[in-house]
């Protein structure tokens, strides 16, 4: 089958790295990790999973970021995958074929696959610790049992991914698609159920101010799933356009900053602590000191500029939320220590406590959206074949329009599918 296929070596890495921040083309041209490949289809590792069909795969920003050489080459992240990988984990799928230990799906199921390769489809009894207790994305095992490493499908050489016709899973990780959700809307379920978990570990008392810093799929998620939690607080979005803004404003919240690309550290601060009534004190080389801010602060970028930013935007013994991937970064973590903040790690899904069950991440975006809580009909705004696949990365890189989110479709297959491989 034709795949999207990431690999690279310390040399490309480095010659795309140099060559980047002049042509950004460089990273889907032919010196870059990522490339079209013919693979085989991967086979079921045990008897117990499924190999399916995506319908649409999008494009995480966390793809984005190793694709675009944002990840550090020395980033734990590192450890817990294995090159060549097919990659795509965001997706909506068909089982196309069910293992003959699969007693909960069939051949022709819709269904959204959550992407941790913990314990369960490792094959690991007893499971760790966190397993046990449903936080299954931070999995002691990633890189043991009867798999090879990877957390997660999309970043590991053995599953595939979405970026493919095909790729495989484990029957504990697929979760059915209600009927009344479009595929337009299954691909949105997975980042959204990373927005709703975020706001489940962390929200602001209704008397308090939150900011949302990213204006980007994650950012424009964090306001919904705040609002549709029923979080009342004040709540001030920062966006790089005036086209972000707008969104994040029709998602809920009730003010917003435009802060665009280039606009220097005095300019951002002045701008929000005009909104929250903080002040800016200069220190040198251009940093500033940031007196009062928000109670909490979501970060949903994830590198050293925003988390720095975020931190200096919280008031003393204020919340930073750590939303967007992290990185090995500079930032100025003086602020953490100087007012006593917190700094709040979320990382993906888990088994939540919601409206007095204990439900899956993914549950939790599906009861919200077929109930008409949480409406995210739009923000699939590109939709493109794998053959256009370096018109897809420029867009979700932000070099073609104002994407949101962007992802891959996959024609309907044609003649039979691929033999059964256990």
């Amino acid at each position: 089958m034709h795949a999207l296929v990431y690999d690279t070596r310390p040399w490309r890495w480095a010659l795309c790295k140099a060559v980047g921040t002049l042509w950004p083309g460089v990273y889907w041209s032919g010196l870059s990790g990522l490339r079209p490949a013919r693979v085989p289809v991967p086979p079921l590792p045990s008897p117990a999973w499924v190999r399916l069909r995506p319908i649409l795969g999008g494009i995480c920003g966390t793809d984005l970021a190793v694709i675009l050489q944002r990840q550090h080459p020395a980033s734990i992240l590192q450890a817990f995958s294995s090159l060549p990988a097919v990659c795509g984990h965001e997706n909506v799928a068909v089982v196309d074929h069910a293992g003959p230990a699969v007693t909960r799906f069939a051949p022709g199921d819709r269904v959204v696959v959550e992407p941790t390769l913990s314990c369960v489809p490792r094959g690991i009894d007893p499971v760790c610790e966190p397993c046990a207790a449903g936080r299954f994305t931070l999995c002691e095992r990633f890189r043991d049992g009867d798999l090879p490493p990877g957390s997660m499908i999309g970043w590991n050489r053995f599953t595939g991914g979405s970026w493919a016709p095909y790729f495989v899973a484990h029957e504990s990780q697929l979760y059915r698609v209600p009927d009344a959700l479009s595929d337009e809307e299954a691909v949105l379920v997975d980042p959204a159920a990373g927005a709703v978990h975020a706001v489940l570990r962390h929200a602001p008392a209704d008397d308090q101010t939150a900011l949302v810093l990213g204006g980007g799929f994650i950012g424009i998620t964090v306001v919904a799933a705040l609002r549709t939690l029923g979080c009342r607080s004040r709540l001030v979005g920062l966006a790089r356009t005036p086209l972000q803004a707008e969104r994040m404003r029709a998602f809920g919240a009730d003010e917003t900053v435009v802060v665009p690309a280039g606009m220097n550290q005095a300019a951002r601060y002045a701008a929000v602590a005009d909104r929250i009534g903080g002040r800016i004190v200069p220190t040198r080389f251009g940093h500033h000191a940031f007196i009062g801010g928000f109670d909490t602060v979501y970060d949903c970028v994830g590198t050293g500029s925003s988390l720095t930013d975020a931190m200096k935007y919280a008031r003393a013994r204020g919340t930073v939320v750590q939303v967007g991937t992290s990185q090995i970064v500079l930032a100025d973590t003086c602020p953490l220590w100087f007012n006593e903040q917190t700094v709040l790690g979320v990382n993906g899904r888990a088994i939540e406590d919601y409206a007095g069950r204990r439900l899956h991440t993914y549950e939790i975006v599906f009861d919200l959206m077929t109930r008409g809580r949480l409406r995210l009909s739009g923000l699939l705004t590109h939709r493109f074949g794998l053959e256009d696949w370096r018109r897809a990365l420029a867009t979700a890189a932000g070099l073609r329009g104002d994407a949101v989110k962007v992802a891959f479709e996959q024609p309907p297959p044609s003649g039979r599918s691929p033999a059964p491989m256990t």
